[in-house]
């Protein structure tokens, strides 16, 4: 089977496991209203040193709309921050795996916590006001949490990689 090809399938599967994740842990509940646990984050992670940036960009962008069209936020306010978590986050992500001073943990809680930065700050934008950043350490808190068990998975994958063998 040609690369190209077995590549682009194995591209489609982690797109289809973060869209289910995503989707999944929309179900859990967390005390505070609106935050995930951001499970799907540790497969982009990983892409992020398995794959191309844009294939890894894609499917970040890709789950996002796909998750919301499931759960019918497509273009709401939800939406809205979800997706500008989901960019902030990524090019954090995308910038410190490239420099290699952190392990994949360490990149996993500063896309984290860029995530929270970048929902926070487009919500000023949406509600107008700077109030909203009285939220802002309870959600970084819960950030640190969540990055640090999506580094985690994301490490030890890594670390049993096989993906490598059938892409490269």
């Amino acid at each position: 089977m040609d690369k190209r090809l077995k590549r682009w399938m194995i591209i489609g599967m982690l797109l289809a496991m973060a869209v289910v994740v995503s989707y999944l842990e929309s179900f859990i509940p967390i005390f505070i209203p609106g935050v995930k646990l951001g499970l799907a984050n540790a497969i982009i992670l990983i892409m992020l040193y398995e794959f191309k940036w844009y294939e890894s960009f894609t499917v970040d962008i890709l789950r996002i709309l796909v998750v919301s069209f499931i759960r019918g936020t497509f273009l709401t306010p939800t939406f809205w921050m979800s997706f500008s978590g989901g960019v902030v986050s990524f090019l954090v992500m995308l910038l410190f795996s490239r420099f290699k001073l952190f392990s994949p943990i360490g990149v996993s809680i500063l896309g984290s916590l860029a995530h929270a930065c970048g929902q926070v700050a487009i919500a000023m934008v949406m509600l107008e006001s700077v109030n909203i950043l009285y939220y802002l350490p309870f959600i970084m808190l819960l950030s640190l949490g969540t990055g640090i068990l999506s580094g985690f998975i994301s490490r030890s994958y890594l670390k049993r990689s096989i993906t490598s063998r059938f892409i490269r």
